[in-house]
């Protein structure tokens, strides 16, 4: 289906691999045009609960695709249709109602960081870089970079990472907060699906909720946050989910959510 993803689906968790490997998966434009789109395909899959976003090769992703840029007969054109189809793919990634997980090693720079932030978790291998690199090559940032950063770093120290393109390491990414877990890199996938497969047997709905909530609390109120909270609450309140959560609790058993 893809020339440079590969994607599959397994009871419930899509691992979708950017699978440009010979380039550390660079994104240039045929490649983000084909993650825009499957992305957008597991926003709407019933048979997708959970998403693991991973890299083939030696890196998570490098950034943006450079050579491309460099050679294009107009650059101002080819970076509006790369911002594009990187921004259908955040967007997607950000707005879709179920978990992504971000495999992270080797490398996310640029662009593939912004990826790798607009996931709720980020899992990391030990030797994994992450940087923003856009100003050490006269870029400005984009793919939410200054959407993401501020909110988790603050915005002082996201003002830093944009200004100086300083690299920090995995361990450096989870004292920052915005790396989940950091394991060994022969370990990445098997902890990767090991969560994904926890969130995929999860009561669907209620995650999605949760999410949506999460997501878009830092721009309302006290009062509207706690209005929106008692709507998802509902939303939620007839769904077999919730019956199986609470009847497993009473009886003292681990619940066996069905996704409804």
């Amino acid at each position: 289906m893809y020339q440079h993803l590969i994607f599959s689906v397994e009871e419930g968790v899509a691992i979708v691999r950017l699978n440009r490997p010979e380039s550390m998966n660079a994104l240039d434009l045929e490649l983000l045009k084909e993650l825009a789109d499957c992305l957008t395909r597991c926003v709407d899959d019933r048979g997708v609960r959970t998403v693991i976003l991973a890299g083939e090769g030696r890196a998570f992703s490098a950034g943006g695709d450079v050579k491309s840029m460099s050679q294009a007969p107009s650059r101002p054109y080819l970076l509006r249709l790369l911002t594009l189809n990187l921004h259908t793919a955040i967007s997607a990634v950000w707005r879709m109602p179920k978990p992504v997980i971000a495999a992270v090693h080797g490398a996310a720079m640029g662009a593939g960081f912004a990826l790798a932030l607009s996931c709720d978790l980020v899992i990391a291998a030990e030797k994994t870089r992450f940087g923003t690199a856009y100003l050490s090559i006269g870029l400005t940032p984009d793919g939410g970079t200054t959407f993401f950063l501020p909110k988790m770093l603050g915005l002082h120290r996201a003002k830093y990472f944009a200004f100086t393109s300083e690299a920090i390491d995995a361990a450096a990414g989870q004292q920052l907060g915005f790396v989940h877990r950091v394991v060994k890199g022969e370990d990445l996938m098997a902890e990767a699906r090991k969560i994904a497969g926890k969130f995929a047997s999860g009561p669907t709905l209620a995650i999605a909720k949760a999410k949506e909530l999460l997501n878009s609390s830092f721009d309302q109120s006290l009062e509207t946050q706690m209005e929106s909270e008692r709507d998802a609450m509902g939303c939620v309140s007839m769904t077999a989910d919730l019956e199986e959560g609470l009847n497993a609790f009473l009886n003292k058993r681990s619940p066996g959510f069905k996704g409804e």
